[in-house]
């Protein structure tokens, strides 16, 4: 990561194995990256090179097999939590609420002791930043996939967290819906680290962001896609990750 961007997120030699034995699984073997303000950092990969794995180890979600992470400067993962806002590709949303229903609970939890003005204030953002006022009375189990990411987004953004971690944020999602997601996105990383991962190609491009390209558990390579295609010495982004991701093995 170049030395302008503040550091916020660091993973150092990170692996993640499942199983025992012979059917042991290594899921992470040795990772290193590191995210801050100012960029979206893309974890590019195929399904299976390990982006679902990493990412939920930096939103202190599941424990290393071994190596470190820091967020913010703590590496305890119920510190690391609270300071992670964490968007899975299939938003975690209690059905029979409607959306303010939701949001209010998550602000209750958030804001507890923060006042009334405060909490106001921290619902309207999250409210217009995720584009939802339309919604706000409509039960969550009734939104569609699009609309169920962007509320999940905005209770991510009613913690006010200084990290954001997102797993394939817009699969699924229709052009436009991942456009509005997107721009959401480069907006937040102007002032929080947000690390995103897709194994989308063009995704990877349109955000414009720092990238690392995940491979086998790995990261084969890194950089933004310039510095990529030199690397590699091809004419285009697909053409260069399609070279590292031949190096898992």
């Amino acid at each position: 990561m170049p030395s302008a961007v503040p550091e916020l997120v660091s993973v150092r030699s990170l692996y993640k194995d499942y199983g025992k034995g012979t059917g042991i699984q290594h899921a992470l073997a040795g990772v290193d990256f590191q995210a801050g303000t100012g960029q979206v950092t893309v974890l590019l990969g195929r399904n299976g090179a390990g982006k679902s794995t990493l990412l939920k180890c930096v939103a202190g979600m599941i424990i290393p097999t071994a190596g470190e992470v820091t967020v913010c400067g703590e590496g305890n993962p119920d510190r690391i939590r609270a300071s992670v806002g964490y968007v899975g590709e299939s938003p975690f949303l209690d059905g029979d609420l409607t959306v303010a229903e939701s949001l209010y609970l998550e602000l209750e939890q958030s804001c507890e002791g923060k006042g009334r003005a405060f909490w106001m204030e921290t619902g309207q953002k999250a409210i217009e930043f995720a584009g939802i006022g339309a919604f706000l009375k409509k039960k969550c189990g009734d939104l569609s996939k699009g609309y169920a990411q962007r509320v999940a987004l905005a209770l991510a953004i009613c913690r006010d967290p200084a990290v954001f971690v997102m797993d394939e944020f817009s699969s699924g999602l229709d052009p436009a819906q991942a456009v509005a997601i997107r721009r959401a996105v480069k907006e937040l990383s102007k002032t929080k680290a947000v690390v995103v991962s897709t194994h989308s190609i063009s995704e990877a491009e349109a955000l414009d962001g720092f990238i690392y390209v995940m491979a086998g558990g790995r990261i084969s390579g890194h950089g933004r896609g310039k510095d990529l295609q030199c690397m590699t010495g091809k004419r285009t982004l697909e053409d260069a990750f399609l070279a590292l991701s031949l190096m898992e093995n």
